[in-house]
């Protein structure tokens, strides 16, 4: 496959993931929608991960701080159920 006749989007995959995993993304997916979630979402749930393990009932401020949000912010990661 000529990763240089690809339309623009099509390229900057091929050439981000490289070209052999873009043809097994084909072989796979072709034909359908994938929906690729935002990387802060991802990363949003290994925080909140995080956080319930750090968490000892009295220490969401301090949490805060370290990881640059507010501490209703951290309360309310910590209290969400996991999915």
């Amino acid at each position: 496959m000529d990763v240089s006749k690809l339309k623009d989007k099509d390229r900057e995959i091929a050439e981000l993931i490289g070209i052999e995993n873009y043809e097994r993304l084909i072989e796979w997916y072709g034909g359908t929608n994938i929906y690729i979630p935002a990387s802060s979402t991802t990363k949003r749930g290994e925080l909140s991960e995080m956080l319930k393990r750090q968490y000892n009932g009295n220490n969401a401020a301090e949490l805060g701080k370290k990881y640059k949000l507010s501490k209703r912010t951290v309360i309310r990661m910590i209290m969400k159920k996991s999915t």
